[in-house]
């Protein structure tokens, strides 16, 4: 049996279609969804969608050459009803209507991201009035053209699933992340995505909001309980989707943040590309790059552990062997940061925790002119050695985490203050009198170390109802026992972590 792209090359050998869509085009977009993941029959039907569009406009007389995106809505129902009668085994229903729209839009996208086409409304008029109900309508005489807002967070192109269980999944993880209770996560989110800068690029809208989301779905953690939204949503949800949609989620916690490049072409189909941190090789998907720039570019996204790409959004950036090494070593001395708090952590506990710290390092390397980005004195540190451990107050604990919540710190951020007072109880055990002051402390000390939530000894002090003098007292007592500096490596935090890089 023929491949898809053989199946291209025969139609376009043939001279009387049409000339409206280059075979490089259409060639080009079946390589990017296969780079994200679609597999043969995804690509088969495509192209089948594809075909029967092409094949009208020949029928039809007009080849709208280079100027695809003035075809109006009328003709796009024209084209459904044509195609029911003549293209043999398409059916003018909704669903197969939905998957023929939802190519085209996918495939007009492309076109755009290439500068091919230079707007896509007129075919997403016709879309929605035609198939964007709960039933078709082909009689399309004026079309609204104030489209309602799409509450879509992963694009069309990933689609390994039934286009309906694709959307109703996407339309409930948009419902669900846009309520009230997560507007803390999603303010917080957007602090830590997009970093000091904290602007919105006008030239680069889109890909910032498909990275953003791709960010969250997968790495923020959540203040409530430091899971992803993703892991949330399925915990939570999970009794109440369809099977298809259960499949779906599980299929989508498997990934893992990968930073990648390619080392090879395999051939026509495939690449080899090298895990650029593990050294592990990953057969993925032939790109739609040519084969000099490929060699040139490192990608950083969510794959499978078998080593398939299977999220809409993978960020891809041209940088010579060098900065590679570069950017590979100052990672591995993050890790290594991180490993002071967690010993023996792995690559996959890092990223799992980490992932925006170093999606930041390849823009700090990208757009700023900085010799080191992370911190060297942390990783030459000697800390006070911990001997048995002994009972902390936990009086103070609890007050700790009630206070601290309320006070907007994270689940993780309550977590490490544990980890602060304990350590101190550890090398210099005291009887504790007034265990308001000691977690006013503790929280002072900790904000400080993190840098991003910095909160003043007098407002804590109203806070937990102490004087502010005794919460400078004890916070310095902390400093000196367990030698405290900024940014400690042993407490820090995610905001903390990425605030670091742009310190030094």
């Amino acid at each position: 049996m023929k491949n898809v792209y053989d199946q291209v090359q025969l139609f376009y050998e043939e001279d009387s279609w049409t000339s409206a869509v280059k075979r490089e085009w259409v060639e080009g977009y079946l390589r990017q969804k296969a780079w994200q993941g679609a597999d043969d029959k995804e690509l088969t039907d495509d192209w089948r969608n594809l075909e029967m569009f092409l094949q009208y406009l020949t029928y039809a007389g007009h080849s709208y050459s280079g100027e695809l995106e003035v075809m109006p809505p009328q003709e796009y129902s024209q084209a459904v009803t044509w195609m029911g009668k003549y293209m043999e085994g398409f059916n003018v229903t909704l669903k197969p209507v939905k998957k023929f729209f939802s190519v085209l839009l996918s495939f007009y996208q492309y076109l755009a991201g290439k500068k091919i086409i230079n707007n896509m409304g007129l075919l997403q008029e016709a879309a929605q009035a035609i198939a964007g109900g709960s039933k078709l309508d082909l009689n399309v005489v004026g079309v609204d053209p104030m489209l309602p807002a799409s509450h879509t967070i992963i694009t069309d192109d990933w689609d390994t699933a039934d286009d309906e269980t694709v959307e109703t999944l996407m339309n409930r993880l948009g419902d669900c992340f846009q309520q009230e209770q997560f507007i803390d996560d999603f303010e917080r989110a957007m602090l830590l995505y997009s970093g000091p800068m904290q602007n919105v690029p006008d030239d680069e809208y889109d890909e910032f909001w498909l990275g953003f989301w791709d960010y969250f779905l997968f790495d923020y953690h959540l203040l409530n309980n430091d899971d992803t939204p993703l892991t949330h949503f399925y915990k939570t949800y999970k009794e109440n989707v369809s099977v298809e949609e259960r499949r779906m989620l599980e299929d989508l916690l498997q990934a893992q943040f990968t930073v990648f490049y390619i080392t090879r072409v395999i051939n026509q189909d495939w690449v080899d590309c090298v895990n650029l941190f593990t050294g592990e090789h990953i057969k993925l998907p032939h790109p739609d790059f040519d084969y000099k720039k490929m060699k040139k570019l490192i990608f950083y996204g969510h794959v499978f552990s078998e080593g398939m790409v299977i999220v809409n959004y993978v960020t891809s950036m041209e940088i010579s062997p060098k900065l590679r090494r570069r950017i590979k070593e100052e990672v591995t001395r993050q890790k290594e940061i991180f490993s002071i708090q967690v010993p023996g952590a792995t690559w996959e506990e890092f990223f799992s925790r980490h992932a925006i710290t170093v999606r930041h390092t390849f823009d700090v390397f990208g757009t700023m002119a900085k010799v080191n980005v992370t911190p060297f004195n942390q990783m030459e540190r000697v800390f006070p050695e911990i001997a048995a451990p002994k009972a902390v107050n936990q009086d103070v604990m609890v007050l700790l985490s009630g206070q601290m919540r309320q006070l907007g710190f994270s689940a993780h951020d309550v977590k490490l203050a544990g980890q602060l007072w304990h350590q101190f109880n550890q090398l210099n055990p005291v009887v504790v009198r007034k265990p308001a002051v000691w977690a006013a402390a503790t929280v002072h000390a900790y904000s400080a170390i993190n840098a991003s939530h910095v909160l003043s000894a007098d407002s804590l002090a109203e806070v937990f109802g102490v004087s502010a003098s005794s919460v400078y007292t004890n916070r310095n007592r902390l400093y000196k026992v367990l030698e405290l500096e900024k940014f400690d490596p042993r407490f820090l935090s995610e905001e903390g972590f990425l605030f670091s890089l742009f310190s030094t």
